[in-house]
């Protein structure tokens, strides 16, 4: 009886992540866009994977499952996928601090 109102909110609190994710993604790429610097270059993109892409696709996925769209099978690939792209925006956004830091890459 608890276990669908569960999974209501689940969902809720993820699609809001994905939306602020994304809003946080959306002002970073605002400030490379004033400052033009390549570490907030480095520094948006990775926001943007970290905080929206990967919390778009968890709730898009969860959302395939749910409604049998597709295969609960292809879950793990889901959460690989997801993960994958929380790795790569942690280390765009360590590369963008890298930079910032004055360390030149060449």
């Amino acid at each position: 009886m608890l276990a669908p109102l569960v999974d209501v909110l689940a969902g809720a609190a993820a699609t809001g992540s994905a939306v602020v994710g994304l809003y946080i993604g959306y002002q970073a790429y605002r400030g490379l866009r004033r400052n033009d610097e390549p570490a907030m270059q480095y520094l948006a993109a990775g926001m943007i994977l970290l905080f929206g892409v990967t919390y778009l696709l968890a709730v898009v996925s969860q959302g395939l499952i749910a409604f049998r769209i597709v295969s609960i099978s292809l879950q793990n690939v889901f959460r690989l996928l997801v993960r994958l792209l929380q790795l790569v925006g942690l280390s765009l956004i360590a590369y963008s601090l890298h930079l910032a830091a004055g360390h030149p890459t060449r």
